[in-house]
Protein backbone atom coordinates (compact mmCIF):
# COMPACT_ATOMS: atom_id res chain seq x y z
CA UNK A 1 0.00 0.00 0.00
CA UNK A 2 2.77 2.38 0.89
CA UNK A 3 4.63 2.09 -2.40
CA UNK A 4 1.38 2.81 -4.48
CA UNK A 5 2.13 4.71 -7.63
CA UNK A 6 -1.69 6.17 -7.53
CA UNK A 7 -2.12 6.88 -3.62
CA UNK A 8 1.22 9.20 -4.26
CA UNK A 9 -0.21 10.42 -7.18
CA UNK A 10 -3.19 11.51 -5.39
CA UNK A 11 -1.47 13.09 -2.60
CA UNK A 12 1.08 15.11 -4.51
CA UNK A 13 -2.19 16.34 -6.63
CA UNK A 14 -3.97 17.59 -3.36
CA UNK A 15 -0.83 19.12 -2.20
CA UNK A 16 -0.27 21.19 -5.80
CA UNK A 17 -4.15 21.95 -5.34
CA UNK A 18 -3.74 23.67 -2.05
CA UNK A 19 -0.93 25.93 -3.03
CA UNK A 20 -2.22 27.01 -6.25
CA UNK A 21 -5.07 27.92 -3.59
CA UNK A 22 -3.02 29.24 -1.30
CA UNK A 23 -1.59 31.16 -3.81
CA UNK A 24 -4.98 33.07 -5.54
CA UNK A 25 -6.03 34.14 -2.25
CA UNK A 26 -2.77 35.53 -1.12
CA UNK A 27 -2.91 37.28 -4.87
CA UNK A 28 -6.51 38.56 -4.22
CA UNK A 29 -5.53 39.59 -0.86
CA UNK A 30 -2.69 41.70 -2.21
CA UNK A 31 -5.21 43.20 -4.61
CA UNK A 32 -7.92 43.91 -2.25
CA UNK A 33 -5.24 45.54 -0.12
CA UNK A 34 -3.39 47.37 -3.00
CA UNK A 35 -7.52 49.06 -3.60
CA UNK A 36 -7.93 49.97 -0.06
CA UNK A 37 -4.52 51.89 -0.15
CA UNK A 38 -5.16 53.29 -3.44
CA UNK A 39 -8.36 54.53 -2.14
CA UNK A 40 -6.85 55.74 1.12
CA UNK A 41 -4.37 57.78 -1.03
CA UNK A 42 -6.77 58.91 -3.17
CA UNK A 43 -9.06 60.26 -0.39
CA UNK A 44 -5.76 61.76 1.32
CA UNK A 45 -5.16 63.38 -1.84
CA UNK A 46 -8.27 64.88 -1.69
CA UNK A 47 -8.59 65.91 1.67
CA UNK A 48 -6.03 69.46 0.95
CA UNK A 49 -5.65 72.17 3.39
CA UNK A 50 -8.23 74.13 1.68
CA UNK A 51 -10.94 71.67 2.17
CA UNK A 52 -10.33 71.47 5.64
CA UNK A 53 -10.13 75.26 6.22
CA UNK A 54 -13.78 75.64 4.16
CA UNK A 55 -14.79 72.90 7.04
CA UNK A 56 -13.98 74.38 9.11
CA UNK A 57 -14.84 78.58 8.21
CA UNK A 58 -17.92 77.63 6.06
CA UNK A 59 -20.74 76.75 8.96
CA UNK A 60 -19.69 80.18 10.27
CA UNK A 61 -20.72 82.39 7.26
CA UNK A 62 -24.61 83.16 7.30
CA UNK A 63 -26.90 83.92 4.49
CA UNK A 64 -28.58 87.54 4.80
CA UNK A 65 -31.47 89.32 3.87
CA UNK A 66 -32.25 92.61 4.39
CA UNK A 67 -36.29 93.53 3.77
CA UNK A 68 -36.46 97.14 3.01
CA UNK A 69 -39.54 99.49 1.21
CA UNK A 70 -38.70 101.28 -1.87
CA UNK A 71 -40.77 104.57 -3.27
CA UNK A 72 -42.13 104.16 -6.03
CA UNK A 73 -41.12 107.72 -6.92
CA UNK A 74 -37.37 108.66 -8.11
CA UNK A 75 -35.14 111.07 -6.08
CA UNK A 76 -36.00 113.57 -8.59
CA UNK A 77 -39.95 113.36 -8.27
CA UNK A 78 -39.25 113.28 -4.56
CA UNK A 79 -37.15 116.58 -4.53
CA UNK A 80 -39.80 118.26 -6.83
CA UNK A 81 -42.64 117.36 -4.36
CA UNK A 82 -41.07 118.66 -1.94
CA UNK A 83 -40.00 122.02 -3.49
CA UNK A 84 -43.38 122.30 -4.62
CA UNK A 85 -45.56 121.57 -1.50
CA UNK A 86 -42.93 122.15 1.67
CA UNK A 87 -43.69 118.12 2.33
CA UNK A 88 -43.81 114.88 0.36
CA UNK A 89 -47.39 113.28 0.73
CA UNK A 90 -47.54 109.67 1.20
CA UNK A 91 -46.43 107.60 -1.77
CA UNK A 92 -46.97 104.06 -2.18
CA UNK A 93 -43.70 101.98 -1.80
CA UNK A 94 -43.05 98.44 -2.26
CA UNK A 95 -40.80 95.62 -0.38
CA UNK A 96 -37.21 94.58 -2.36
CA UNK A 97 -35.06 92.00 -0.51
CA UNK A 98 -30.74 92.21 -0.87
CA UNK A 99 -29.16 89.53 -0.52
CA UNK A 100 -25.83 89.60 1.58
CA UNK A 101 -23.27 87.28 3.87
CA UNK A 102 -22.38 87.88 7.33
CA UNK A 103 -20.38 85.60 9.82
CA UNK A 104 -20.97 84.34 13.08
CA UNK A 105 -17.83 85.77 15.45
CA UNK A 106 -19.73 83.95 18.71
CA UNK A 107 -21.90 81.44 19.97
CA UNK A 108 -24.28 84.01 20.99
CA UNK A 109 -25.30 84.92 18.02
CA UNK A 110 -23.26 88.37 17.32
CA UNK A 111 -23.06 88.13 13.23
CA UNK A 112 -20.37 90.61 11.43
CA UNK A 113 -21.56 91.84 8.37
CA UNK A 114 -21.06 94.51 5.50
CA UNK A 115 -23.32 97.97 6.79
CA UNK A 116 -24.31 97.94 3.28
CA UNK A 117 -26.02 95.26 3.00
CA UNK A 118 -28.36 96.09 5.81
CA UNK A 119 -29.02 99.62 5.43
CA UNK A 120 -32.00 101.22 5.90
CA UNK A 121 -33.22 97.40 6.29
CA UNK A 122 -36.51 97.29 7.94
CA UNK A 123 -36.59 93.51 8.56
CA UNK A 124 -33.47 91.47 8.86
CA UNK A 125 -33.34 87.47 8.65
CA UNK A 126 -30.33 85.33 8.99
CA UNK A 127 -30.01 81.77 7.51
CA UNK A 128 -27.18 79.29 8.57
CA UNK A 129 -25.71 76.65 6.83
CA UNK A 130 -27.38 73.69 9.00
CA UNK A 131 -30.83 74.86 7.43
CA UNK A 132 -31.83 77.39 10.96
CA UNK A 133 -33.10 80.71 9.86
CA UNK A 134 -33.62 83.60 12.64
CA UNK A 135 -34.67 87.04 12.72
CA UNK A 136 -31.69 89.44 13.54
CA UNK A 137 -31.56 92.83 14.63
CA UNK A 138 -29.09 95.71 14.19
CA UNK A 139 -26.91 96.33 17.95
CA UNK A 140 -25.19 99.11 15.51
CA UNK A 141 -22.99 99.88 12.64
CA UNK A 142 -20.28 101.73 11.01
CA UNK A 143 -20.63 103.93 7.91
CA UNK A 144 -17.19 104.93 6.79
CA UNK A 145 -15.95 101.24 7.78
CA UNK A 146 -18.90 99.91 6.12
CA UNK A 147 -19.02 97.42 8.93
CA UNK A 148 -22.24 96.12 11.23
CA UNK A 149 -22.84 94.44 13.98
CA UNK A 150 -26.18 92.06 14.14
CA UNK A 151 -27.57 89.68 16.94
CA UNK A 152 -29.70 86.93 16.62
CA UNK A 153 -31.81 86.00 19.91
CA UNK A 154 -31.26 82.53 20.53
CA UNK A 155 -30.81 79.98 23.23
CA UNK A 156 -29.18 77.45 20.57
CA UNK A 157 -25.43 77.22 20.00
CA UNK A 158 -24.20 78.75 16.54
CA UNK A 159 -20.63 77.83 14.93
CA UNK A 160 -18.34 81.21 15.36
CA UNK A 161 -15.12 81.53 13.38
CA UNK A 162 -12.14 81.93 14.12
CA UNK A 163 -10.47 84.90 14.22
CA UNK A 164 -6.77 84.68 12.27
CA UNK A 165 -4.10 88.16 12.17
CA UNK A 166 -4.82 90.35 9.13
CA UNK A 167 -1.55 92.15 9.86
CA UNK A 168 0.60 89.01 9.35
CA UNK A 169 -0.58 88.12 5.94
CA UNK A 170 2.14 86.84 3.02
CA UNK A 171 1.64 88.43 -0.60
CA UNK A 172 0.72 84.94 -2.23
CA UNK A 173 -0.66 82.98 0.80
CA UNK A 174 -3.75 80.92 0.02
CA UNK A 175 -7.25 83.32 0.76
CA UNK A 176 -10.55 82.11 0.76
CA UNK A 177 -13.81 83.79 0.17
CA UNK A 178 -16.95 82.16 1.42
CA UNK A 179 -20.46 83.55 0.81
CA UNK A 180 -23.93 83.81 -1.05
CA UNK A 181 -22.93 85.38 -4.59
CA UNK A 182 -26.10 86.11 -6.89
CA UNK A 183 -27.89 84.91 -3.52
CA UNK A 184 -27.39 81.53 -5.04
CA UNK A 185 -27.78 79.66 -1.64
CA UNK A 186 -31.61 80.55 -0.81
CA UNK A 187 -33.22 77.39 -0.62
CA UNK A 188 -29.95 75.80 0.02
CA UNK A 189 -27.75 75.09 3.11
CA UNK A 190 -24.27 75.46 1.56
CA UNK A 191 -22.47 78.90 1.18
CA UNK A 192 -20.06 79.50 -1.89
CA UNK A 193 -16.32 79.18 -1.91
CA UNK A 194 -14.10 81.02 -4.35
CA UNK A 195 -10.12 80.00 -3.64
CA UNK A 196 -7.49 82.74 -4.85
CA UNK A 197 -4.50 84.40 -2.78
CA UNK A 198 -3.53 87.53 -1.15
CA UNK A 199 -2.28 89.75 -4.17
CA UNK A 200 -1.63 92.84 -2.23
CA UNK A 201 -2.44 94.41 1.39
CA UNK A 202 -2.98 98.40 2.24
CA UNK A 203 -5.26 99.53 -1.16
CA UNK A 204 -7.43 102.70 -0.61
CA UNK A 205 -10.25 103.27 -2.47
CA UNK A 206 -13.68 105.42 -2.50
CA UNK A 207 -16.75 103.29 -3.05
CA UNK A 208 -20.05 105.44 -2.85
CA UNK A 209 -18.91 108.22 -0.91
CA UNK A 210 -17.29 105.84 1.51
CA UNK A 211 -13.23 105.53 1.79
CA UNK A 212 -11.65 102.41 2.47
CA UNK A 213 -8.20 102.16 3.63
CA UNK A 214 -5.52 99.47 3.92
CA UNK A 215 -8.22 96.76 2.69
CA UNK A 216 -7.13 93.31 1.47
CA UNK A 217 -7.00 92.57 -2.10
CA UNK A 218 -7.69 89.19 -3.50
CA UNK A 219 -8.00 87.36 -7.01
CA UNK A 220 -10.26 85.08 -5.24
CA UNK A 221 -13.57 85.68 -6.93
CA UNK A 222 -15.75 88.30 -5.16
CA UNK A 223 -18.98 89.01 -6.77
CA UNK A 224 -22.31 90.79 -5.30
CA UNK A 225 -23.69 88.57 -2.57
CA UNK A 226 -20.62 88.02 -1.08
CA UNK A 227 -20.65 91.14 0.63
CA UNK A 228 -20.17 90.85 4.26
CA UNK A 229 -18.89 87.47 3.73
CA UNK A 230 -15.74 85.97 5.26
CA UNK A 231 -12.04 85.85 3.62
CA UNK A 232 -9.92 83.44 5.60
CA UNK A 233 -6.86 82.14 5.89
CA UNK A 234 -5.35 77.94 5.01
CA UNK A 235 -5.65 77.49 8.74
CA UNK A 236 -10.05 78.80 8.22
CA UNK A 237 -9.26 81.49 10.08
CA UNK A 238 -10.79 85.00 9.42
CA UNK A 239 -8.49 87.84 7.80
CA UNK A 240 -11.07 89.96 6.01
CA UNK A 241 -14.63 90.54 5.96
CA UNK A 242 -15.32 90.41 1.82
CA UNK A 243 -16.72 94.07 0.89
CA UNK A 244 -16.23 95.50 -3.06
CA UNK A 245 -15.06 94.29 -6.09
CA UNK A 246 -13.08 96.32 -9.02
CA UNK A 247 -14.78 95.63 -12.53
CA UNK A 248 -15.76 96.82 -15.76
CA UNK A 249 -18.76 94.34 -15.26
CA UNK A 250 -20.09 93.87 -12.48
CA UNK A 251 -18.67 90.78 -11.69
CA UNK A 252 -15.84 89.62 -10.35
CA UNK A 253 -12.71 90.06 -12.64
CA UNK A 254 -9.95 88.48 -9.96
CA UNK A 255 -10.00 91.97 -8.37
CA UNK A 256 -11.63 91.38 -4.75
CA UNK A 257 -10.99 93.64 -1.55
CA UNK A 258 -11.95 92.65 2.27
CA UNK A 259 -11.70 94.66 5.31
CA UNK A 260 -8.54 93.62 7.57
CA UNK A 261 -10.17 91.23 10.22
CA UNK A 262 -7.75 93.21 13.02
CA UNK A 263 -9.73 96.48 11.59
CA UNK A 264 -12.61 94.75 11.98
CA UNK A 265 -11.95 93.95 15.59
CA UNK A 266 -11.44 97.80 16.83
CA UNK A 267 -14.73 98.92 15.04
CA UNK A 268 -16.40 95.85 16.91
CA UNK A 269 -15.15 96.24 20.15
CA UNK A 270 -16.32 100.63 19.98
CA UNK A 271 -19.71 99.61 18.70
CA UNK A 272 -20.39 97.02 21.55
CA UNK A 273 -19.47 99.87 23.90
CA UNK A 274 -21.05 102.69 22.16
CA UNK A 275 -23.16 101.69 19.19
CA UNK A 276 -21.28 103.63 17.28
CA UNK A 277 -17.75 105.10 16.36
CA UNK A 278 -16.64 108.17 18.54
CA UNK A 279 -13.82 109.60 16.99
CA UNK A 280 -11.06 110.78 19.64
CA UNK A 281 -10.55 114.11 19.92
CA UNK A 282 -7.42 115.59 18.48
CA UNK A 283 -7.84 119.57 17.96
CA UNK A 284 -6.28 119.32 14.93
CA UNK A 285 -6.83 120.32 10.84
CA UNK A 286 -4.94 118.95 8.65
CA UNK A 287 -4.75 119.10 4.99
CA UNK A 288 -3.20 116.85 2.14
CA UNK A 289 0.66 117.56 0.96
CA UNK A 290 0.47 118.48 -2.78
CA UNK A 291 4.04 118.14 -4.88
CA UNK A 292 3.81 122.38 -4.87
CA UNK A 293 2.83 122.19 -1.21
CA UNK A 294 6.22 119.89 -0.16
CA UNK A 295 8.29 121.89 -2.49
CA UNK A 296 7.65 124.86 -0.44
CA UNK A 297 7.72 123.65 2.95
CA UNK A 298 10.85 121.23 2.15
CA UNK A 299 12.72 122.29 -0.70
CA UNK A 300 12.62 120.75 -4.29
CA UNK A 301 15.49 118.51 -3.56
CA UNK A 302 13.69 116.97 -0.12
CA UNK A 303 10.04 116.92 -2.04
CA UNK A 304 10.85 114.99 -4.68
CA UNK A 305 11.68 112.32 -1.91
CA UNK A 306 8.90 109.86 -2.00
CA UNK A 307 9.28 109.73 1.61
CA UNK A 308 8.43 113.33 1.54
CA UNK A 309 5.44 113.16 -0.91
CA UNK A 310 3.20 111.87 1.27
CA UNK A 311 1.55 112.76 4.66
CA UNK A 312 -1.08 115.30 5.96
CA UNK A 313 -0.08 119.09 6.72
CA UNK A 314 -0.97 120.48 10.21
CA UNK A 315 -2.87 123.76 9.13
CA UNK A 316 -4.30 124.24 12.44
CA UNK A 317 -4.03 123.00 16.20
CA UNK A 318 -5.36 124.40 19.64
CA UNK A 319 -3.43 124.95 22.27
CA UNK A 320 -4.75 122.36 24.23
CA UNK A 321 -5.13 119.63 21.64
CA UNK A 322 -3.19 116.17 22.06
CA UNK A 323 -1.04 116.90 19.37
CA UNK A 324 -0.07 120.04 20.42
CA UNK A 325 0.84 118.37 24.09
CA UNK A 326 2.97 115.67 21.82
CA UNK A 327 5.04 118.70 20.53
CA UNK A 328 3.52 118.56 16.92
CA UNK A 329 3.23 122.40 15.74
CA UNK A 330 1.51 124.04 13.23
CA UNK A 331 3.62 123.57 9.59
CA UNK A 332 4.49 120.23 10.75
CA UNK A 333 3.65 117.45 8.01
CA UNK A 334 2.39 114.05 9.93
CA UNK A 335 4.03 111.11 8.26
CA UNK A 336 2.76 108.23 10.26
CA UNK A 337 1.08 107.25 13.08
CA UNK A 338 0.51 104.16 15.34
CA UNK A 339 3.11 102.74 13.01
CA UNK A 340 0.18 103.25 10.31
CA UNK A 341 1.75 105.23 7.30
CA UNK A 342 0.12 108.28 6.01
CA UNK A 343 -1.14 108.77 2.23
CA UNK A 344 -3.50 111.97 2.54
CA UNK A 345 -6.25 113.76 4.45
CA UNK A 346 -8.58 110.56 3.83
CA UNK A 347 -6.05 107.90 5.14
CA UNK A 348 -5.04 110.21 8.27
CA UNK A 349 -8.80 110.28 9.29
CA UNK A 350 -9.62 106.83 8.54
CA UNK A 351 -6.56 105.97 10.76
CA UNK A 352 -6.78 107.95 13.94
CA UNK A 353 -10.85 107.59 14.11
CA UNK A 354 -10.16 104.14 15.72
CA UNK A 355 -7.30 104.84 17.95
CA UNK A 356 -7.35 104.04 21.69
CA UNK A 357 -7.94 106.33 24.47
CA UNK A 358 -4.72 106.64 27.53
CA UNK A 359 -2.44 105.02 25.50
CA UNK A 360 0.69 105.40 23.90
CA UNK A 361 0.83 106.37 20.27
CA UNK A 362 3.80 106.90 18.10
CA UNK A 363 3.52 109.49 15.82
CA UNK A 364 6.12 110.44 12.73
CA UNK A 365 6.25 113.65 11.81
CA UNK A 366 8.60 116.50 9.21
CA UNK A 367 9.79 119.76 10.71
CA UNK A 368 12.06 122.15 8.26
CA UNK A 369 12.98 118.78 6.20
CA UNK A 370 13.96 116.47 8.89
CA UNK A 371 11.66 113.36 10.33
CA UNK A 372 11.28 113.56 14.08
CA UNK A 373 9.09 111.46 16.27
CA UNK A 374 6.94 111.53 19.49
CA UNK A 375 4.52 109.86 21.41
CA UNK A 376 1.04 111.31 21.60
CA UNK A 377 -2.06 110.32 24.35
CA UNK A 378 -5.78 110.65 23.47
CA UNK A 379 -7.88 111.42 26.33
CA UNK A 380 -11.50 112.05 25.41
CA UNK A 381 -13.86 111.36 22.72
CA UNK A 382 -15.45 114.14 20.51
CA UNK A 383 -19.15 114.12 21.65
CA UNK A 384 -19.97 117.47 20.53
CA UNK A 385 -19.82 119.76 17.75
CA UNK A 386 -20.80 123.34 17.26
CA UNK A 387 -22.25 124.30 14.08
CA UNK A 388 -21.74 128.07 13.28
CA UNK A 389 -23.66 128.36 10.02
CA UNK A 390 -26.69 127.05 12.18
CA UNK A 391 -26.35 128.31 15.23
CA UNK A 392 -26.39 124.70 17.12
CA UNK A 393 -24.43 122.92 19.55
CA UNK A 394 -24.99 119.05 18.77
CA UNK A 395 -23.91 116.01 20.56
CA UNK A 396 -23.59 112.38 19.98
CA UNK A 397 -26.12 110.42 21.89
CA UNK A 398 -24.47 106.99 23.50
CA UNK A 399 -26.21 104.00 23.57
CA UNK A 400 -28.78 104.34 26.22
CA UNK A 401 -30.30 107.73 24.21
CA UNK A 402 -30.84 106.20 20.93
CA UNK A 403 -33.11 103.58 22.10
CA UNK A 404 -35.51 106.11 22.71
CA UNK A 405 -36.01 107.30 19.13
CA UNK A 406 -37.01 105.64 16.01
CA UNK A 407 -33.66 107.17 13.76
CA UNK A 408 -30.04 107.20 14.20
CA UNK A 409 -28.99 110.73 14.79
CA UNK A 410 -27.30 113.99 16.41
CA UNK A 411 -29.30 115.58 19.41
CA UNK A 412 -29.53 119.31 19.86
CA UNK A 413 -27.96 119.81 23.05
CA UNK A 414 -27.96 123.86 22.77
CA UNK A 415 -29.20 126.52 20.51
CA UNK A 416 -27.33 129.89 20.40
CA UNK A 417 -29.86 133.07 21.73
CA UNK A 418 -31.73 134.81 19.25
CA UNK A 419 -31.63 132.03 16.34
CA UNK A 420 -34.40 132.41 14.66
CA UNK A 421 -34.30 128.20 14.26
CA UNK A 422 -35.27 128.10 18.19
CA UNK A 423 -38.71 129.07 16.84
CA UNK A 424 -38.93 125.57 15.33
CA UNK A 425 -36.03 123.54 16.41
CA UNK A 426 -35.98 122.94 20.16
CA UNK A 427 -33.28 120.92 22.77
CA UNK A 428 -34.01 117.09 22.42
CA UNK A 429 -34.81 117.45 19.25
CA UNK A 430 -32.51 114.59 16.79
CA UNK A 431 -31.50 115.42 13.67
CA UNK A 432 -31.50 112.42 11.07
CA UNK A 433 -31.39 113.69 7.93
CA UNK A 434 -30.41 116.65 5.76
CA UNK A 435 -31.28 116.72 2.21
CA UNK A 436 -31.11 114.00 0.80
CA UNK A 437 -27.99 112.89 3.28
CA UNK A 438 -28.91 110.45 6.34
CA UNK A 439 -27.27 111.70 9.64
CA UNK A 440 -26.02 108.38 11.10
CA UNK A 441 -23.66 109.83 13.54
CA UNK A 442 -21.67 113.42 14.42
CA UNK A 443 -18.87 112.36 12.27
CA UNK A 444 -21.03 112.51 9.17
CA UNK A 445 -22.26 115.71 10.62
CA UNK A 446 -19.93 117.57 10.71
CA UNK A 447 -18.89 116.48 6.75
CA UNK A 448 -22.29 117.64 6.06
CA UNK A 449 -22.28 121.01 7.70
CA UNK A 450 -18.81 121.85 5.94
CA UNK A 451 -20.76 121.69 2.34
CA UNK A 452 -23.43 123.98 3.72
CA UNK A 453 -21.47 126.30 3.86
CA UNK A 454 -21.93 127.03 0.24
CA UNK A 455 -25.74 126.58 0.06
CA UNK A 456 -28.39 128.84 0.05
CA UNK A 457 -30.88 126.74 0.87
CA UNK A 458 -31.51 123.02 3.36
CA UNK A 459 -33.95 120.85 4.54
CA UNK A 460 -33.39 119.56 7.63
CA UNK A 461 -34.79 116.56 9.04
CA UNK A 462 -35.30 115.74 12.81
CA UNK A 463 -37.56 113.58 15.79
CA UNK A 464 -39.22 114.90 18.54
CA UNK A 465 -41.25 112.98 20.86
CA UNK A 466 -41.69 110.16 17.70
CA UNK A 467 -43.07 112.40 15.29
CA UNK A 468 -40.92 113.12 12.19
CA UNK A 469 -40.72 116.66 11.23
CA UNK A 470 -39.06 118.80 8.97
CA UNK A 471 -38.13 122.29 8.55
CA UNK A 472 -36.53 124.40 5.20
CA UNK A 473 -33.55 126.46 6.13
CA UNK A 474 -33.04 129.32 3.93
CA UNK A 475 -29.01 131.40 4.42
Amino acid sequence: MLNNPFSWTVRISILLLAIVSSLLNFSLLVDVFAEQDLQRAVTQSRRTAIVTAVERASPAVVNISAIRSVSQLSAYDEWFLRELWGEVPPIPKRSLREVGSGVIINEDGYILTNHHVIQDAEKIKVATADEREFDAHILGYDFFSDLALLKVNTKEDLPKIKWGDSDDLLIGEWALAIGNPFGLSIGTAQPTVTVGIVSATQRSLTVDNRFYEALIQTDASVNPGNSGGALVNAHGELIGINTVIRSTSGGSQGVGFAIPANKAKKVIEKITEHGHIAPPYLGVEIQSVTEEMAEKLLGKEASQKSIFSRGVLVSELEKQSPIAAAGVKRGDIISSISGHRIKDENDFKAVVRLLPLNQNIKCEFIRRGKKRETNLKLKTLEWEYISRKLGLTLTQPDKNKAKRYKHRGVLISHIERGNRLAEVLKKGDLIYQINDIEIHTLEIFKIVDEKIQALSRIRLYFERNGEQKSIRIEF
